[in-house]
Formats: structure tokens, C-alpha cells, sequence
């Protein structure tokens, strides 16, 4: 009978504060008051909305630009900076259930050199970060698909070729299928004693550019992709790679993957998955995303007083209506629950408008591209995604602005109630 009795109590503040809210008030600017306490809160919450939607949309796309020249899983040496082939237990790693492609690669930064045609006498240099693969890279990335202009060859022929960072090709001036001018690649011989002649501590090798390919300026700034053999030969590194790239089979557990290889190879190694291989990218855009949404939560508090106004305006509006209901036999716990809903009303109708408007012009935006991305880039449009989490965290964010908005209007018409009785 007490939980009856307090559910038609609760029912009966809830129908009288959807009346209010409807109903026509005495005084034409408390509607507009109350439209724009509405107006304001679905303003906020659409910011919200289309803000955290932009910088998930913008953190898929990093990863996926950086999934297409790297892998699953990242085996590198903890306490050296190369690996040792001869010491590494690969058949025990590479036979693991769940691995689809195993690549080696060797990489370091090397001095580029290449005179264009007909400018033989004005070489161009430039010192980048030669990466060397085996084969399997291909499938193991995404980086065929990143191509912009040429093909993606590094072996042909006995002839070694290359694929560069569409920035490393616009310092160098490269020229595709320029078969009489190779780029010089130069990279200090390993092991070997001070000389007098300063070359002979200097490796020199020749290869050809077959293809440019663009991921984002960072990469194509500075990253050369050839075949490991050559990069080998060029480092004279031949049991020798700097990391080891590990493609997982689709629909895989990867952390389980990730524990399994890591019980195998044991401390001398580290083995890191995608989110791990750009730790730093992914948290400063967590980091932005996140004090993206404490500034225009805060916004949406300052607008969410709104209320106080509101409701303030309303309750002088129906002082004749609570002193009724105080004659009829409502308590001051009643008439202050009324109030108290009718703030939530406003609140939840304006963030209900909000997430609308918001998921609205989130869907345009994915459909029909309505932003463009200024400059170039490898996507026309501001890329954008709508997240459950998203939408739950705003949630709670506008329920607790509403409730601390509130709270004034009703504390100080529960102390007139108290002092009326």
C-alpha cells in the first residue's frame, strides 16, 4: 500500500507537469521563455552530438590510414634495435593459429639521391626512411590500395624497385619508368673500420621508382618502400630485420593472439597491436575529443539556466493554482515534485530535439558529404560516427545539468510553501 501510494503520488506530479508544460500560460512570455530554456539545450546537445560524431569519424580514419602500412601486430626487440634471425624462435610464432601473413622488414633512414632527366647536373637529396619487405606486405596491408600513381613493384627482373611517399617523390622530382636514372641510396656500412677514404665506410646501391603511393603527410613525407633483399644488401644486414609485421586472420580474438605470441618469445620482445603501434596519435585524439566535450558540456550547463528562469517565471505564473492544490491537500512534497518534473520535461524535450537534429545532420553528412574537408586530403568530406556511448554519456551529462539547474527554483519554492503553512 506505501509503494501504491507513492506511484500515484509521482503519477499524479507527472500529469499535472505535462499540463503546465502544454498547457496555455497566462503570460505569453513564459512560453517564449520556456521555448528558448528548449531551444538553447537542443543547441548544445546537437553540438554535442556532431562534435563527438566528427572526432570518432576522423579516429577511424587514421586508423585506417595507418592500417594500410602496418599490421595486426608490430614484433619488435625490447633491448635492441634489431632482431636476430638466427635467435628468434620463428617457426614457433609463425605456425600459431589465428596468423594469416608473416612479413619481415628491415628499415632505417638513409640518404636519397636522384638527378631527373635531362637535369643530370642538379641532383636532387633527400634523407628518408627506407623500409624494406618481404612479398607477403602486400597482403598483409593495405598499401596497394593507396597507390596514386604507378604500380606496387619492388622485385623484377633481378632489378630492385620502389614505391615512395607521394612527398618523397615531390622533393626528389621523380620520374616513373625513368630506367636510366635509379635513386643512389646511401646508408653507412655496418661492422666496418675508420678508413681513409670516407666511401668505403659508405654502402651505395641503385633502385628504380615504380610507384607513388599517399597516406597521410607524416608517411609521405619520409617513407620509401623497397624489397628486404635490398634493403639487406644496402645495410649489409643479412640475418638482421628491425621488426617483424604479423596479420591476423579475420574475426580472430586478437588479444588472445597478442598473449599467445607474447607467452612464446617471452621478455626480450615486445609485441604491439594497432592501437599500441600509434599509442601517441590515438590519445591526443582521445584527449581532444574528450576536452572537446567538456567545453560544450559546460556551454550546455550555462544554457541549461535557463531553467531557473523558467521555472521561476512558472511558479509565480501558477500561485494561485498552488495555493489549491494546497487547499485540496497537497503536501509541499507534491507541489515541489511537480515543478521539479516540469524542469525535466523542458530539459529531456530539448536534448530529445537535440539528439534528433544532431543524428540528423549526422546521417546528411555521412550520406551526401555537406561539409568538405578544406585543402588536400585522402577524403573529400569531414568523415563522421554516431556511438551509443556518445549518445549515453551526453545523456547523463544533460541529466545532471538539469537536476542542478532545478534544484534553485524548487528549494525556494519549498521555503515560501514552508513559511505559507
Amino acid at each position: 500500500m506505501y509503494f501504491y501510494t507513492k506511484f500515484r503520488i509521482l503519477n499524479l506530479a507527472l500529469f499535472i507537469s505535462k499540463r503546465y508544460l502544454v498547457a496555455k500560460k497566462s503570460h505569453n512570455a513564459i512560453n517564449i521563455i520556456t521555448a528558448i530554456s528548449i531551444g538553447l539545450v537542443a543547441v548544445g546537445t546537437m553540438a554535442l552530438i556532431v562534435i563527438m560524431s566528427v572526432f570518432n569519424g576522423l579516429e577511424n580514419l587514421v586508423g585506417s590510414l595507418n592500417s594500410s602500412i602496418s599490421s595486426d601486430f608490430l614484433i619488435e626487440a625490447k633491448k635492441a634495435k634489431y632482431i636476430d634471425l638466427e635467435a628468434f624462435p620463428e617457426e614457433k610464432v609463425k605456425h600459431l593459429e589465428g596468423i594469416n601473413y608473416w612479413v619481415k622488414v628491415l628499415e632505417d633512414n638513409a640518404l636519397l639521391k636522384y638527378s631527373p632527366a635531362l637535369e643530370e647536373d642538379n641532383p636532387r637529396e633527400f634523407i628518408g626512411q627506407i623500409r624494406g619487405v618481404e612479398e607477403d606486405y602486400i597482403k598483409a596491408t593495405k598499401i596497394e590500395d593507396m597507390m596514386i600513381d604507378g604500380v606496387f613493384l619492388l622485385q623484377n627482373r633481378a632489378k630492385e624497385y620502389c614505391v615512395l611517399g607521394n612527398g618523397v617523390a615531390s622533393r626528389l622530382q621523380i620520374h616513373l619508368n625513368d630506367f636510366n636514372n635509379p635513386i643512389h641510396c646511401y646508408f653507412p656500412k655496418a661492422g666496418t673500420n675508420i678508413t681513409i677514404n670516407p666511401l668505403e665506410a659508405i654502402s651505395i646501391e641503385n633502385v628504380y621508382p615504380s610507384g607513388v603511393f599517399s597516406v597521410q603527410q607524416e608517411v609521405d613525407d619520409r617513407l620509401v618502400i623497397t624489397s628486404l633483399a635490398f634493403v639487406q644488401k644496402l645495410m649489409n644486414l643479412e640475418n638482421k630485420v628491425t621488426s617483424i609485421h604479423v596479420d591476423a586472420v579475420d574475426g580472430i580474438d586478437e588479444r588472445d593472439l597478442q598473449n599467445r605470441i607474447m607467452a612464446i618469445l617471452g621478455d626480450d620482445y615486445k609485441v604491439r597491436n594497432k592501437m599500441q603501434q600509434n599509442a601517441v596519435m590515438y590519445n591526443i585524439m582521445k584527449s581532444e575529443k574528450w576536452s572537446s566535450f567538456v567545453i560544450l558540456a559546460f556551454i550546455l550547463f550555462i544554457a541549461t539556466f535557463n531553467l531557473v528562469g523558467a521555472l521561476s517565471v512558472l511558479i509565480i505564473d501558477k500561485k494561485a493554482d498552488i495555493l489549491n492544490l494546497s487547499f485540496m491537500g497537497a503536501n509541499r512534497s507534491l507541489i515541489s515534485k511537480i515543478f521539479l518534473f516540469e524542469g525535466f520535461m523542458v530539459s529531456l524535450s530539448g536534448t530529445i530535439l537535440g539528439l534528433l537534429f544532431g543524428s540528423a545532420l549526422v546521417y546528411l553528412q555521412a550520406a551526401y558529404n555537406l561539409v568538405p574537408m578544406q585543402g588536400s586530403f585522402v577524403v573529400e568530406s569531414f568523415p563522421v560516427e554516431l556511438r551509443f556511448s556518445d549518445i549515453a554519456a551526453i545523456l547523463a551529462v544533460v541529466i545532471v545539468v538539469s537536476m542542478l539547474a532545478v534544484i534553485y527554483p524548487i528549494k525556494r519554492l519549498s521555503r515560501t510553501l514552508l513559511r505559507n503553512e
